[in-house]
């Protein structure tokens, strides 16, 4: 498995990745019913491609989009980022949305990156056991509009690590 920096035709994969993603996955990501389809704003939104106010990580295998994270800030220079990672149905649950965020950091603090946001549903225990493994334990999210936010200095993340034995088994097949 490619674990790579966003390149220009990844809007393909990822519109190309949805057979792999079940409509549950797509609403925890999108916060929303989605109708089990990516929401076409977002679609062209990802096709402009990284700038300084969006950027990517994707896991890539056999020619196929497996997962993505992703930060999202507003303004472009703002010092903090919105965080959201999606992995296909297949693939959940070995480490990759861990690995994908811990990639990206180094290039979030390259852009100015200092805080890191995200919002998540109360019932999305797979979400908070990621914020808790990338920012520690002690996490404690506010409430507000339904969701959990979650911000956390981007220092607390740890440096990438090599896929889990679980992801790489995973992976292999």
């Amino acid at each position: 498995m490619l674990i790579r920096p966003w390149q220009t035709g990844d809007e393909h994969l990822v519109a190309g990745a949805e057979r792999h993603l079940s409509a549950r996955s797509i609403d925890r990501r999108f916060l929303v019913g989605s109708g089990g389809r990516l929401p076409a704003f977002y679609l062209r939104h990802i096709a402009a491609g990284a700038r300084p106010e969006w950027d990517a990580q994707v896991a890539v295998e056999g020619g196929e989009l497996c997962g993505w994270a992703e930060y999202g800030r507003r303004p472009a220079g703002s010092p903090a980022a919105d965080l959201a990672v999606l992995v296909a149905d297949p693939w959940q649950r070995t480490g990759l949305a861990t690995v994908l965020i811990r990639a990206l950091v180094h290039r979030m603090i390259a852009a100015g990156v200092r805080t890191i946001e995200a919002d998540v549903s109360g019932a999305n225990a797979a979400s908070h056991g990621l914020i808790r493994a990338l920012a520690g334990e002690d996490q404690s999210p506010s409430y507000g509009d339904g969701l959990l936010h979650y911000a956390f200095d981007l220092s607390l993340v740890p440096p990438p690590q090599f896929m889990t034995e679980q992801a790489a088994h995973r992976a292999a097949q």
